[in-house]
């Protein structure tokens, strides 16, 4: 199928959808929508039209300036309330454009699983899209985003690969900063060559100076025969990633400082200077500028690896990936233990969304693997989560604009009752039957979504 029919068939769909659609270019000018919008507010649309003056309940304006996806109730043309949903459309980490989504209110297990099959399909969608643009590649594929800030991160990420500048990689505890690190190394000129990780808070001051830079025979009492490199040594040619930097002790700080300065350094007594060609990539969940100003970390060694700082997010603050990360996680847990993919309880899932993560996404797979391997009959439930769950949801919801929850449950309802009602011809007695309702919940239904 060649791209211009792809692309007509795209548009065909977009138009036949029960949800509305618009969407504006990144200076907010009208460029699509389909007849479902239109008719939803009984507008009057053109293209190249100011959205504000087109449509005045809508955020887009707002949304293109902060980047933030905003959920928020609006009228419909018969005083019905409806929902609106608008996100910014990223390519490359930039807001190209803005997407506007009526959603109608709704409940119901049904509708819940059949979203989740809609936003499941809708990222294979975008994934294509990112590979065409030619943004992160398979190295990356972990951290595709739909939140902003951690696009913008990723797609810097990305770039600087082709690079050999200096990276400091900042987030909490379990956020991937080593996952990331080598993402950027095997995307890099120098995947061919080592990669050397150290983890500077799991080695003992004392053994740290010889673990880095090596010792030569007879340095000390024990030492090998003939010697040892150390990891600058092994990591030439390549990148050495020094995880957890700020644990680093200050007498050390300076010996590393050299290496990036000079690019050389001297074993454990060694008199000669042995030279290197290194990357490399540092990584903490320590405020090092904090650390600075209290004088346990050196300021000069703290901008030379400082070139370029990735904040790697919270998953509680970008919550809008759950349901990707859920499936990716699952999808390669089952890969690994030979299982079919799971089904999911609506409750369990919604306490998925709810939880703080204060682990992150190292945290958010070890709670699916105890899930997937509990579960019986290949579905998750409650049961099958940890007690620490329920004890740290938190009072507030998902966030502040209806959370992912809503943007899960919300809007499928009225889908499904036309799709029923397409399938039997507008018959609907035939419709009430395929949805398993009567036909007086069927009536009430279509009022409550002007589909009468």
């Amino acid at each position: 199928m060649d791209r211009e029919l792809a692309e007509d068939l795209r548009l065909l769909a977009l138009q036949a959808l029960g949800m509305g659609i618009l969407i504006t270019d990144e200076k907010g000018r009208v460029v699509y929508w389909n007849p479902t919008f239109r008719d939803t507010f009984e507008l009057e649309l053109r293209q190249g039209q100011e959205v504000n003056k087109a449509f005045r309940d809508s955020l887009i304006l707002q949304v293109l300036k902060t980047g933030e996806t905003i959920v928020k109730p609006v009228r419909d043309r018969q005083g019905k309330e409806v929902v609106l949903e608008e996100k910014p459309l990223l390519a490359d980490g930039e807001i190209k454009g803005a997407l506007s989504l009526v959603i109608s209110q709704m409940r119901g297990l049904e509708a819940l699983q059949h979203k989740v099959n809609l936003l499941q399909e809708e990222i294979k969608h975008y994934q294509g899209r990112l590979a065409e643009k030619n943004l992160p590649d398979r190295f990356f594929q972990p951290f595709l985003s739909n939140n902003a800030r951690m696009q913008k991160v990723i797609a810097m990420a990305n770039r600087l690969a082709a690079t050999d500048v200096n990276i400091l990689i900042t987030g909490e505890t379990g956020t991937g900063k080593e996952l990331l690190t080598s993402a950027i190394h095997y995307k890099s000129k120098r995947a061919n060559q080592p990669f050397i990780k150290v983890n500077c808070a799991a080695i003992p001051a004392n053994l740290l100076e010889s673990e880095l830079f090596g010792y030569e025979k007879g340095a000390f009492t024990n030492a090998l025969a003939g010697g040892k490199p150390g990891k600058f040594e092994l990591a030439n040619g390549g990148t050495i990633f020094l995880d957890e930097i700020g644990d680093m002790p200050l007498e050390m700080q300076a010996k590393i400082l050299r290496v990036l300065q000079e690019r050389e350094f001297e074993r454990i007594g060694g008199t000669k200077p042995v030279k290197v060609d290194v990357r490399v990539i540092a990584a903490t969940n320590k405020d090092l500028k904090s650390m600075v100003a209290a004088q346990t970390f050196r300021e000069d060694l703290y901008f030379r690896l400082n070139v370029v700082e990735l904040q790697l997010l919270p998953l509680r603050e970008r919550r809008e990936d759950l349901p990707f990360l859920v499936k990716t996680i699952l999808t390669k847990l089952c890969q690994r233990y030979e299982l079919p993919y799971p089904e999911i309880d609506p409750k369990a899932f919604q306490l998925l969304l709810r939880y703080q993560w204060p682990g992150n996404v190292r945290e958010l797979e070890n709670v699916l693997e105890r899930a997937l391997n509990l579960c019986t009959g290949n579905k998750i439930t409650m049961e099958n989560l940890p007690d620490s769950l329920f004890q740290k949801t938190g009072t507030e919801p998902v966030n502040q604009e209806k959370g992912l929850l809503n943007t899960l449950v919300e809007g499928l309802e009225r889908q499904l009752i036309m799709d029923a009602l397409e399938e039997a011809r507008g018959n609907k007695m035939e419709a009430a039957k395929k949805l398993g309702i009567s036909r007086t919940g069927l009536y009430k239904k279509l009022e409550r979504y002007g589909l009468e």
